[in-house]
């Protein structure tokens, strides 16, 4: 038998062996494979969640701010309160948790004395960010719960207090209110005035920051 004969019958027998081992040992390959996937999924790692897409309407506060939100969400505004300018809280009844707004004279001199002396916000992570063109602050707390403040040049702080009871749906409505927050005139106020005192000030400083640690 010549050398080439005895490569081609030894590269055969390779090849049927290599085969009757995939045969017997397919099952435990398969759920090794499985596992491994379960363990390790890098591809769901990966894939980003889709963003919702919200039917979206207007909110035109008295207090001076607007912004949009999802039809479905329902806002009571606490019409009979007098402790604030604005108070309001958004919810779902079908979808736990809320968001809450609040616009209230500000008892800080600037966002670094809010982070500091605010017994809730104290205990957080800040970082900088810009809301309506202002400087803002997002504090990640424990559980998912994020507030972001801001306060304007007549010394009002605005706060949007993410409560979102770990669903990613407050979340998103969430970030959909920062992105379209605005500060907006008084009533009574003509948009010229408000022009004027908005224009006023310098904000190309404020540092913009999309996301914030989530403290578990």
């Amino acid at each position: 038998m010549n050398k080439k004969k005895l490569i081609l019958i030894l590269l055969t027998l390779l090849v049927l062996i290599g085969a009757g081992l995939a045969f017997i040992f397919k099952d435990n390959l398969s759920e090794l494979w499985q596992k491994n996937k379960v363990i390790n999924p890098i591809g769901d790692k990966q894939t980003n969640k889709p963003e919702i897409k919200f039917d979206l309407t207007d909110w035109q506060d008295l207090a001076g701010f607007s912004f949009q939100y999802p039809k479905e969400v329902s806002i009571n505004d606490y019409p009979e309160e007098e402790t604030h300018y604005s108070h309001l809280e958004l919810t779902n009844k079908e979808i736990k948790g809320k968001i809450i707004i609040i616009c209230d004279d500000s008892q800080y001199a600037d966002l670094d004395d809010w982070l500091s002396k605010d017994e809730l916000v104290s205990s957080g992570a800040g970082l900088d960010t810009q809301v309506a063109s202002v400087s803002a602050k997002k504090v990640a707390l424990k559980n998912g719960r994020e507030i972001t403040g801001l306060i304007d040049w007549d010394e009002v702080i605005y706060i949007i207090d993410l409560q979102s009871e770990g669903k990613d749906y407050w979340r998103q409505v969430y970030n959909q209110i920062l992105a379209s927050f605005k500060l907006i005139p008084l009533k009574g106020e003509s948009q010229a005035d408000f022009n004027n005192w908005f224009e006023g000030f310098d904000t190309s400083q404020a540092d913009v920051v999309e996301s914030v640690e989530i403290i578990e």
